[in-house]
């Protein structure tokens, strides 16, 4: 078992290595599990797991118990991610978040970083996938489990064994549009909605005018659109 200590972009940094390791010797993705200890601002994989993040000496006896799960495990572009990924607006959010101001404020930085995002023009972001005519809009959200951000199901629908990524697509990023997006995030209700589209995919490609940031698990990718999102050739192991 390798443990991440701390929060998503620490559990993304080992995942990374985790995994990249698994890539050249892929019999080790059998033998290796992850486990995850929430010490960061957030984690939001360890919610998914059901940890509980408020008692690390419980979430200790957990991953040593000897119990494990097999959850799916995705790629963008040639980065690996379990639980989440975002292009455009969230990416940007991070972006503008420094260490500092997550030091000080805790999750109250993202709401921060958030305002200054949005008084800037986003980019037009396309979701391509086979077998559909491109979809647009100004947020990607992409979901491997449920939770986003925090303790809201943002994709209800989601389950991290199925072999699908939930896909929120939000057409406008105005003032207006984005107090609908927070309403239809934290209370669910996408469906009926003209302006979000909610999709289960396998894979698909985001492409952009302009180019526009990606993150992983809470953590900002070296990477930018055009990016495609499909599975890892493994599944990865956890302990819970």
């Amino acid at each position: 078992i390798i443990v991440a200590a701390g929060g998503d972009g620490t559990m993304n940094e080992v995942l990374q290595g985790v995994c990249k390791a698994n890539a050249t010797l892929p019999a080790g993705a059998k033998h290796t599990a992850l486990g995850v200890l929430p010490l960061g601002t957030m984690n939001v994989f360890a919610l998914e797991l059901g940890l509980p993040s408020a008692d690390i000496a419980a979430c200790w006896r957990m991953i040593s118990g000897g119990r494990f799960k097999e959850v799916d495990l995705w790629l963008a572009g040639e980065h690996y991610f379990v639980q989440l990924a975002g292009v455009g607006f969230d990416a940007e959010i991070i972006q503008e978040t420094p260490w500092e101001r997550k030091k000080k404020f805790g999750p109250l930085s993202y709401v921060m970083s958030a305002m200054q995002v949005l008084t800037r023009k986003p980019p037009v972001l396309s979701v391509h996938a086979e077998g559909r005519p491109p979809l647009h809009g100004s947020v990607v959200l992409i979901g491997a489990g449920r939770h986003y951000g925090g303790p809201v199901p943002v994709f209800p629908k989601a389950d991290n064994q199925d072999g699908l990524l939930d896909v929120l697509i939000f057409r406008g990023l105005g003032g207006w549009e984005f107090a609908q997006m927070l309403r239809a995030i934290l209370t669910g209700g996408y469906e009926p909605a003209e302006d979000i589209d909610y999709l289960q995919l396998r894979e698909f490609t985001v492409t952009s005018e302009p180019a526009a940031p990606v993150e992983l698990d809470g953590e900002l990718s070296s990477g930018m659109t055009p990016v495609t999102f499909r599975p890892a050739a493994f599944k990865l192991q956890v302990a819970v």
